[in-house]
């Protein structure tokens, strides 16, 4: 389940977004229950980044992953996958096309509870 939230209606997701990252100022964020995530992306390649920070839902702590170089200048042939652990967030933001990206916010089904019953009473 993939929703778009618009973050004014959803003050705890725009909390864990901006403990990722504080200078995030888009209105919209996707949002999924997943129990892992593949960490793509995480090197420039044409305009193009992504970031992936853990934020811990109980105090917004957050702890960024590494970046990773391309597979041709010996970066992981296969993109690495995380396991969500309770209690934590992992947020995808970065660059897309040289321009702030869109943020990504996946949570672990245990915590789904915890953020999604506003989030699925509006699937904006």
């Amino acid at each position: 389940m993939l929703l778009t939230l618009d973050l004014a209606h959803h003050p705890e997701i725009k909390r864990v977004v901006l403990a990722a990252s504080p200078h995030y100022r888009k209105r919209k964020a996707f949002f999924s229950v997943a129990e892992t995530v593949s960490l793509t992306g995480t090197y420039w390649s044409s305009g193009s980044r992504s970031t992936y920070t853990a934020v811990r839902l109980a105090d917004g702590f957050a702890l960024g992953a590494p970046h990773y170089n391309p597979p041709q200048f010996g970066g992981p042939t296969h993109a690495p996958e995380c396991v969500i652990p309770a209690g934590v967030a992992i947020v995808e933001t970065g660059i897309f096309c040289g321009r702030p990206a869109t943020a990504f916010v996946r949570i672990g089904p245990a915590d789904a509870a915890k953020l999604l019953p506003q989030a699925a009473d509006s699937r904006q």
